[in-house]
């Protein structure tokens, strides 16, 4: 229990530093006000001090900053592949936002056993918990997780964009598929893994509320490689 407060703690300090940072990380925010991305945090030294303080390694903790332009509510929805398409999940959430800049972290080792999705940004501070609950036996499977890359990712209100793809498999090979293979679920299918979760973000220029957009279950035209 103490440990699950610790990581709260560490989350709510990561995601607040990145607004009351000064000097370099405001010129770098300055640099990207008119753009529409959205990428892995970058931890300042103090945030990275208070991470080793707290003994907390960050493999479990995905922390991504975005700017959206015009963007008013963000969603998150949670779902596993299912016969070559992606089926909704129980789980996910969202909320509004009156500032078009903020923090976003996850924070989960296997999806299986928890997840926490929060956001953040000056004025709105958000979080919610769900656990996925298959209906076979996972504890003997391995588990492979991918995440949205380093570089910056465009953002399209209303448009969903993959922040995770986890795989849970009895299978000697276990391969890393990037997110951008959640555009392509039947090429994912094709793979036979037992289980493939997945966790999107939609910002969306409506009031939070109006049901965000559902994702393409149509295969790309084109393939890409495994990391």
């Amino acid at each position: 229990m103490r440990t699950k407060r610790y990581i709260s703690l560490l989350l709510g300090l990561l995601m607040m530093f990145t607004f009351t940072a000064c000097g370099g990380d405001k010129d770098k925010d300055k640099e990207n006000e008119s753009g529409m991305t959205i990428a892995p945090a970058q931890l300042t030294e103090e945030e990275q001090n208070l991470a080793d303080l707290l003994a907390l390694g960050m493999e479990s903790h995905h922390i991504f900053s975005f700017q959206a332009k015009g963007a008013k509510s963000l969603h998150f929805n949670v779902y596993e592949l299912a016969d070559g398409n992606w089926s909704p999940l129980p789980g996910g959430g969202g909320g509004g936002l009156s500032v078009e800049s903020g923090r976003i972290a996850l924070t989960f080792g296997k999806m299986t056993e928890g997840v926490r999705l929060a956001y953040q940004t000056e004025r709105d501070n958000i979080s919610t918990s769900f656990q996925i609950t298959p209906a076979d036996d996972v504890s003997n499977m391995a588990f492979a997780t991918s995440t949205l890359d380093t570089e910056p990712t465009a953002i399209e209100l209303d448009q969903e964009i993959p922040l995770v793809i986890q795989i849970a498999t009895s299978q000697n090979e276990l391969r890393m598929y990037k997110v951008d293979y959640f555009g392509m679920p039947r090429e994912l299918a094709k793979t036979g893994y037992e289980h493939i979760y997945a966790i999107t973000v939609t910002f969306s220029a409506q009031e939070f509320g109006a049901a965000p957009s559902q994702p393409s279950n149509e295969p790309s035209a084109e393939s890409s490689p495994a990391e």
